[in-house]
């Protein structure tokens, strides 16, 4: 790849490339996707185009000491960037390493722990594809909104309703900050509030996301919310969908969130499948019984991917730490496949984290193939800044393989 946006054949052959590799390269092309406008398909005969099959790496080299030699800017374009010690394309400092000192030495001792980051893009990575590529925005990525704008991101109170949603700092009962900031920045930190104590038993208020265009017919919303009147209370999930035969657009439930725990923010995720025009509609309901709360809604993204089956929250994680040599479990989870599974973590060190995934006994044993063949699991560390197009998640996946039954 150069940097005038030609695109050169690539013959990258992956050592004993299995169903796993497979599903982890399709979902690096879904961060392509999702962070730049750079997309891939099949190949149809394109004179250039990139090429992942079996085999023996093809470019790789005995002689490592070109991967050092120093480029000047008639050589290699940084596009106007800073240099990204935080770049998923840097080195570590023991790239090709053949004794004890380290390979990599950076000016600034902080980021000698930092380079050879493999987690995702960072932020730099990204601008420099998209100004290689004059992306002006990217392919899966819809809307991200977290309320610090008095415009609220485009987003309208709905006629049909009783109640208003309202961008507030802090509110009675909690939460008293967002959860962008945590307090953290005076002057920063919004959310939107439905004050329960101000309607009756039944009421609800709509908050309507600016319009939307799909193109691929599936999406992922994922938002934070925070319970702070009565259990009874519960957050709705609709799609205004506009056509021709519905030019004021069709409301249709999604999702009823109910049973949201009081006092703290919780990440959810709804899987959307809307392929006309649309906005997001968010539903407050109130719920019987007394309480000077309410709901409030921060950190809303939208975009055209896969929403993640199942969410595991930890709390209390920084204290967990501090006791060495723990052990954490998940709860029982099910696949989309009827597999019952869980997570784990084993916490030798603050640096020595331990994931592991466990295929459990579950309801739907008698009914399912055994042993469990070719399921691929992917567990996500989620980086939560309010912008998805900003995160660095760590992923790991696993598949099953009916052929491997003992731990050795």
């Amino acid at each position: 790849m150069k940097s005038n946006r030609e695109l050169f054949k690539i013959e990258e052959m992956v050592e004993a490339m299995g169903m796993n590799a497979k599903g982890v390269i399709l979902k690096a092309f879904e961060r392509y996707r999702l962070k730049t406008c750079i997309d891939f398909k099949p190949w149809s005969g394109e004179a250039n185009y990139v090429s992942v099959y079996n085999g023996k790496i093809f470019f790789y080299h005995l002689d490592r000491k070109h991967n050092f030699i120093i480029r000047n800017d008639q050589e290699s374009d940084f596009l106007n960037v800073p240099y990204d010690y935080n770049s998923v394309m840097h080195y570590s400092k023991t790239a090709f390493k053949n004794g004890s000192e380290p390979t990599i030495v950076t000016r600034i001792p902080d980021f000698m722990d930092v380079i050879g980051q493999r987690m995702d893009f960072s932020d730099l990575d990204i601008l420099k594809l998209n100004r290689l590529y004059n992306c002006t925005s990217s392919l899966s990525f819809m809307d991200s909104c977290d309320f610090e704008l008095e415009n609220v991101c485009g987003m309208i109170q709905s006629s049909e309703d009783s109640a208003d949603w309202r961008r507030v700092s802090e509110a009675p009962g909690g939460p008293e900050s967002d959860y962008s900031n945590m307090g953290q920045c005076k002057g920063a930190g919004f959310f939107m509030h439905f004050n329960r104590s101000s309607v009756n038993e039944g009421a609800r208020a709509l908050l309507e996301s600016r319009i939307l265009y799909p193109k691929r017919g599936f999406q992922c919303l994922q938002f934070y919310v925070y319970n702070s009147g009565s259990e009874g209370d519960q957050l709705n999930i609709y799609v205004r969908e506009y056509s021709a035969a519905s030019v004021n657009g069709t409301l249709t439930l999604v999702e009823e969130i109910k049973d949201i725990p009081i006092g703290s923010w919780q990440l959810r995720h709804v899987t959307l499948n809307v392929t006309n025009k649309f906005r997001v509609v968010f539903g407050g309901v109130r719920g019987a019984g007394a309480s000077l709360g309410g709901l409030s809604i921060d950190d809303i993204n939208l975009s055209e991917t896969q929403c993640p089956h199942h969410t595991w929250h930890i709390r209390n994680f920084t204290q967990l730490l501090d006791s060495s040599n723990s052990s954490l479990f998940s709860p029982p989870f099910y696949s989309s496949k009827g597999y019952a599974f869980q997570v784990s973590l084993k916490l030798t060190n603050l640096t020595n984290v331990g994931i592991y995934f466990h295929l459990i006994s579950g309801a739907n044993d008698d009914q399912l193939q055994w042993p469990c063949p070719w399921q691929q699991a992917t567990m996500t560390i989620l980086d939560q800044n309010p912008d998805i197009r900003r995160c660095m998640s760590r992923e790991l996946s696993i598949t099953t393989d009916p052929f491997m039954i003992s731990g050795s």
